[in-house]
């Protein structure tokens, strides 16, 4: 399934995508439950087992993805034969794109960390900075914890920040975790992976110099800023990704490709990061976890800059593409 985030008339559901339309979910259980399993009060179900809102679904981990897709199913079925969708109350299931919004599919994630796993990319950082990568990249994986707060969606416009001169994307992997989960072993961290998508991580490069410079910590406020993480455009299930490690990666910047990669260069793979991330700590359902920025996978990598006015679009294998224009801020 290729899970979305959608506002309709100026409310906010969840749904799946099905050839061009977007398909209400929390509706179409409604529906499985009243044509097949004969319940009198559907709705009531519904909106307790598959509540029309990201996160509170996640929340259901296994056994509200096994009930979504039995209405995935079921309604997929019924609109491919050319039957009309109508909710027990009556109420439109599916929608063509072009009446609806795409939001992000996580709105706002619990917890978002950006790992730093893409070796190539980690050299040309430090190149910049004059040093040689430590060894202590190669014992464990780094990253930084972001802000929830700055997440917007596929069509939404990338306000440049009035305090950066120097903005770039990132094109990067994210991984949507979706069972709870402490001291997960690597062999058992897919386990704990509901799905995959991407994430524009925009960057003010200029202050993250001086920030790396003033004291290693991580970005701070060159990458925390409103309108600053792009994330989209749905969630596909994990059964839907055989090897997440095997996705070819593009970025262009008003239609002219500007990056090429693979998810197969990750030196720190997915389970080595959930591994590290869970140690003596429990990550929730609706943490996205971030693979990092690819060799060539930003305008620093490459000697280009991105201006007011550009449109940058992100494709990653299997999952779909984000485009959003920057704009200056008003």
């Amino acid at each position: 399934m290729k899970l979305v985030t959608f506002e309709v008339q100026g409310v906010e559901r969840i749904g799946f995508l099905l050839n061009g339309k977007v398909v209400d979910l929390t509706l179409s259980y409604a529906t499985y439950l009243r044509n097949i399993e004969g319940e009198t009060t559907p709705l009531r179900i519904a909106n307790a087992r598959i509540p029309p809102d990201m996160l509170k679904f996640l929340d259901g981990e296994d056994k509200a993805l096994l009930e979504a897709k039995k209405a995935c199913e079921y309604v997929s079925n019924m609109i491919e034969n050319g039957k009309e969708v109508r909710a027990p109350n009556g109420a439109e299931v599916a929608y063509e794109m072009d009446i609806v919004r795409l939001k992000a599919p996580i709105p706002r994630p619990r917890l978002m960390v950006d790992f730093s796993t893409f070796e190539e990319h980690v050299k040309m950082a430090y190149e910049k900075l004059g040093m040689d990568v430590p060894k202590e990249w190669y014992q464990i994986p780094v990253g930084y914890k972001m802000n929830p707060s700055s997440v917007i969606g596929t069509g939404e416009p990338i306000v440049w920040p009035k305090f950066t001169q120097l903005l770039d994307y990132e094109l990067e992997l994210g991984i949507v975790i979706g069972k709870k989960g402490r001291d997960i072993k690597k062999e058992d961290a897919y386990e704990h992976v509901f799905g995959y998508t991407i994430v524009n991580d925009v960057s003010a490069r200029d202050i993250e110099l001086l920030e790396l410079r003033a004291m290693p910590l991580g970005p701070l406020k060159s990458k925390d800023f409103d309108n600053g993480t792009v994330i989209g455009p749905c969630i596909v299930t994990r059964d839907e990704i055989k090897d997440p490690h095997n996705l070819k990666m593009i970025a262009r910047v008003n239609g002219e490709v500007w990056s090429e990669a693979n998810t197969k260069d990750m030196y720190w793979k997915i389970p080595d990061l959930i591994e590290h991330l869970s140690r003596d700590q429990t990550i929730y359902p609706g943490t996205v976890i971030l693979s990092g920025t690819p060799g060539g996978g930003c305008g620093m990598h490459l000697g280009r800059l991105i201006r007011p006015g550009d449109i940058i679009e992100m494709e990653i294998e299997g999952i779909g593409t984000i485009r959003n224009q920057v704009v200056k801020a008003e």
